[in-house]
């Protein structure tokens, strides 16, 4: 469930939500916990439609196969080191340390995606930031070549 401001209305039904998809200023669409998260707990179990097509919000599964139209996992951020992983063969987001509620979850792109939709700047902030990301399997592009080399460094791996 989308909310602007993260907060829900909760329907007393329903088992009580751990994600919440949110709009930041910085970041725009993101993830938040809404709990506390303990190391290697599964946080998520998700599904979507597979398809061959990649696209902004799309994750991929295998080669030439992408999942869409999950509720949160579509719109986690990336990081350097990232607090999460995805288990692609169970479905399930799982957390890489401890999580606290409100924290901004995360996952490395390049650890689930051969090519991305989209090459980007990061700035994650992590002592080993990459500041290009790339997919694991495709070269960097001419814009994060320029990029790069206007800020003055060499290109991290993968």
């Amino acid at each position: 469930m989308f909310s602007s401001s993260c907060k829900f209305v909760p329907d007393p039904a329903a088992p009580a939500p751990l994600l919440a998809v949110c709009r930041d200023a910085a970041l725009g669409l993101c993830v938040r916990a809404l709990h506390d998260c303990a190391p290697g707990s599964v946080i998520e179990s998700f599904d979507g439609d597979i398809g061959p097509r990649v696209s902004q919000h799309s994750l991929q599964v295998r080669p030439g196969r992408h999942i869409a139209g999950t509720r949160h996992i579509g719109y986690l951020s990336h990081a350097c080191d990232p607090n999460c992983r995805l288990d692609m063969t169970r479905f399930e987001l799982v957390a890489l340390r401890a999580i606290a509620a409100g924290e901004l979850l995360s996952i490395d792109y390049a650890a689930t995606e051969d090519r991305l939709y989209a090459q980007f700047a990061c700035a994650c902030g992590a002592p080993g930031c990459r500041r290009w990301i790339t997919g694991r399997d495709e070269a960097i592009s001419p814009v994060g070549a320029r990029f790069l080399a206007a800020q003055g460094g060499a290109v991290a791996p993968v």
